[in-house]
């Protein structure tokens, strides 16, 4: 099964890029692709692969970032370009204005900006940043640059900032920019998410239509054995020392298995289904002991005779942010969720994710890839 090269949504081009860590935080970039890059060779890197790194080198932290192209065709015609995208689900938006507006006079462009703006904050949530990333000139030679201060100065808000960034050909300057004045700008990773926080906000349960609708258009279920798939829930059942691991698809009111270590190939009934507890939560899901569990203690896994009483997974989600299915790994044994490394569970569930979608990068310094699985991986 080969997913496709990018995705779109209306007529932005989709690409996504994680970096292993705790506690990831989501941003989204827009920009045009003469600035944000076009995704090549690893060692053509753009500067969305600049910025995840230096993000997470600030933060020390996950990061999974979104890269919307182009920006000139989204601010020609503002009004509901963003109507499907769920911009309450970034903890923070950068928006990367090109060094020569082009063919969008100053005077329109700042007509759009203006709009665009507007159109960020009433979905974004309540306490996302929005960060205006702009090139400098080095001369007076050079073409002028959108005034962006005259903006924030009619349009004044204190989620919204200005970014200046003087070697503007350089993408490892404008990460170092962009990264330095976002980082305190994030929400911090000891503290409870606020109600109307993106945290909050992306960890309720996804409208079950669109859920469906999300994993419809991945046209997966019911397709044949996948090698890749099957070698990578392997790879998770033996890191994991668990019995069996699984990649399985929530579908209407079914839960089918795409890939299976340990365990048979099948479908099962919805409503006893843990991975559906997996997809109501965009944080990753640990049962200890199913036995104590108050809403699986009595479903059919838990009292046959393979019995599962310990269960951890990560969500999968579709190009557009909806969580179709997870990774499993599961034991009949009880185990503590402090004995299982989480952060390289949410690595292999992204693995899927990538062969999925087409659209996301594998993450970038994974334990599975940089240092090899035995050491890494909880027991």
């Amino acid at each position: 099964m080969e997913g496709p090269p990018a995705a779109r949504s209306g007529r932005l081009a989709v690409r996504r890029l994680h970096h292993s860590g705790p506690r990831p935080l989501r941003v989204l970039l827009l920009g045009d692709r003469a600035v944000v890059g076009d995704p090549g060779p690893r060692h053509a890197e753009t500067l969305a692969d600049r910025l995840v790194d230096r993000l997470w080198l600030t933060l020390r932290r996950g990061v999974d970032l979104d890269v919307l192209t182009d920006l000139t065709p989204v601010l020609r015609a503002v009004r509901g370009a963003f109507d499907a995208w769920r911009l309450w689900r970034y903890d923070a938006v950068v928006i990367a204005l090109p060094a020569e507006p082009g063919a969008l006079k100053h005077v329109r462009l700042r007509h759009h900006l203006s709009e665009l703006l507007d159109e960020v904050l009433a979905d974004a949530a309540g306490t996302a940043s929005l960060v205006l990333a702009s090139p400098v000139p080095r001369s007076r030679h050079a073409a002028k640059p959108f005034p962006v201060e005259e903006l924030l100065g009619a349009a004044p808000s204190d989620r919204i900032v200005a970014c200046p960034v003087l070697e503007a050909d350089d993408a490892r300057a404008w990460a170092a920019a962009v990264a330095e004045r976002l980082a305190p700008l994030l929400p911090a990773p000891d503290r409870a998410p606020a109600p109307d926080s993106a945290a909050a906000l992306r960890d309720r349960p996804d409208d079950e239509a669109e859920r469906q609708r999300a994993l419809d258009a991945l046209g997966i279920v019911e397709s044949a054995p996948d090698p890749r798939f099957d070698d990578l829930v392997e790879l998770a059942r033996t890191a994991f020392g668990a019995q069996s691991a699984e990649i399985n698809f929530l579908d209407r009111d079914r839960q089918w298995k795409m890939a299976v270590a340990g365990a048979e190939r099948g479908e099962q009934p919805r409503s006893t289904s843990f991975c559906n507890l997996t997809i109501q939560s965009a944080e990753p899901t640990v049962i200890e002991d199913a036995r104590l569990h108050p809403l699986l203690r009595l479903a059919p896994a838990v009292r046959g005779p393979r019995a599962v009483r310990f269960y951890a997974a990560y969500p999968i989600e579709s190009a557009d942010g909806y969580r179709v299915g997870s990774l499993c790994i599961y034991d009949s044994e009880p185990r503590a969720a402090e004995a299982v490394n989480l952060d390289v569970l949410r690595d292999l569930a992204l693995l899927a994710q990538a062969e999925l979608t087409g659209v996301d990068t594998g993450p970038i310094d994974s334990p599975l890839t940089s240092s090899g699985a035995g050491g890494t991986m909880g027991r």
